[in-house]
């Protein structure tokens, strides 16, 4: 036997001793799948709860590829059924909201949908006076998505999202994630949370919602499959919608269309998958990287990036849920009849005021409730009044600290 130098045995003996000491703790095996398994047995391991080996998969759905949306099905069963709690770190401000989304034992999802009320519509705004230079731009979006929720039976919740702001000082284009958040805590029966920005007037009141997009026919009837989801500033960007989808499994609803994938308007159901969504979707490196189309862009590359968000999301066709006014080139324009419309990118434009008298002027006549107009006129209307954690019951982790 050769001997070893002194100081070349001690290297030895300790490199073999951390690496015994490593795969003890962390509990690494290779697997022959192409995987790998982390098993929880020491302290800094992965939850147990995470402890199964899942399949690699492609990433992204291409043009040439033809990917159906049941190929990651045993994958998100395997991660659904284990209901992993969240353990990487969050934003402070955030923290306390981890693991309080999920879904309740009495919410029970079946074929016929949920309940009207079941349904959470949710606006938000800054707290400044005025919105896009429209006078009494509030009161008249309070006004038409109020009427709307009074007559389908829906919830609505009006934030003022400059009270959500993130641990150091993101873009308030970010906001809209904590405000969704909080949002399926408030209101803990509701299965469906629907966000609008605040420049989309509701134009057919005679359509719920669920009739038009969350029941199995309406879902059909406006789903895109297999169709190319086009890129910022209108073309195709290589990617495709899904062939099929499973609607037990569906959480997420957003149009797509001329510039792709518009998060003004868009509905999630509560789950642990979305959970899991909204705490992905603040993730600092997306913060830091994407600037341009802040929080839209993180969702595009979550969709992009990320088989389970594809198989879990359905795309309608643009007009659907987001058609544009005709002056606007970021995609299909609004119809007769059509559901709702956007003014994104409007702007301060001295146009806009104009362009938004001219479409409120257009929209179905409805019934505004009594009610409504003495809060509009009394000064009582429920605008901007939900601020972060400010009337939640103590034990959620949201209610104020005394100080």
């Amino acid at each position: 036997m050769i001997a070893l130098p002194k100081h070349l045995f001690k290297i030895v003996t300790l490199t073999i001793v951390t690496f015994v000491v490593f795969f003890y703790t962390y509990g690494f095996t290779p697997s022959t799948t192409g995987t790998t398994s982390w098993a929880s047995s020491g302290n800094g391991g992965l939850s147990s709860s995470l402890d199964q080996t899942i399949p690699l998969e492609p990433t992204n759905v291409k043009e040439e590829d033809n990917v159906s949306a049941e190929t990651n099905d045993e994958a998100i069963e395997s991660i659904t059924a284990a209901k992993p709690p969240i353990t990487h770190e969050v934003p402070s401000k955030l923290a306390d909201t981890a693991g309080t989304q999920s879904k309740p034992s009495s919410i029970k999802s079946s074929s016929k949908g949920p309940d009207a009320g079941k349904v959470l519509m949710v606006t938000a705004s800054s707290g400044t006076g005025g919105f896009l230079g429209i006078p009494h731009m509030k009161e008249r979006v309070y006004e038409n998505r109020m009427a709307y929720a009074d007559r389908h039976g829906y919830e609505h919740m009006w934030a003022n999202i400059t009270t959500y702001n993130l641990s150091h000082g993101e873009p308030i284009y970010w906001n809209k994630i904590p405000v969704l958040q909080e949002a399926f805590i408030r209101y803990p029966h509701v299965e469906w949370v629907w966000w609008m920005d605040m420049d989309i007037i509701i134009m057919n009141h005679s359509l719920s919602i669920w009739d038009h997009v969350l029941s199995p026919e309406g879902m059909a009837r406006n789903a895109v499959l297999n169709q190319t989801i086009n890129k910022p500033g209108g073309g195709p960007s290589g990617w495709r919608t899904p062939p099929s989808y499973n609607y037990s499994e569906v959480n997420f609803i957003i149009a797509s269309g001329g510039w792709g994938m518009n998060i003004g308007n868009f509905i999630m159901r509560r789950s642990y998958w979305s959970e899991w969504l909204l705490d992905l979707w603040i993730d600092p490196f997306y913060i830091k990287e994407f600037t341009t189309f802040p929080e839209n862009d993180g969702w595009t590359h979550m969709y992009r990036h990320h088989p389970i968000v594809r198989t879990h999301t359905v795309c309608t066709n643009q007009r659907a849920l987001n058609a544009y006014p005709s002056y606007n080139s970021l995609g299909e324009h609004w119809q007769p009849g059509d559901f709702a419309i956007h003014f994104a990118g409007c702007g301060g434009s001295p146009k806009c005021p104009g362009h938004w008298d001219e479409y409120w002027d257009k929209k179905e006549s409805y019934e505004v409730p009594s009610i409504l107009k003495e809060k509009l006129a009394d000064g009582t209307a429920e605008i901007e009044n939900v601020q972060k954690g400010i009337g939640i019951p103590a034990g959620t982790g949201l209610a104020p600290v005394a100080a």
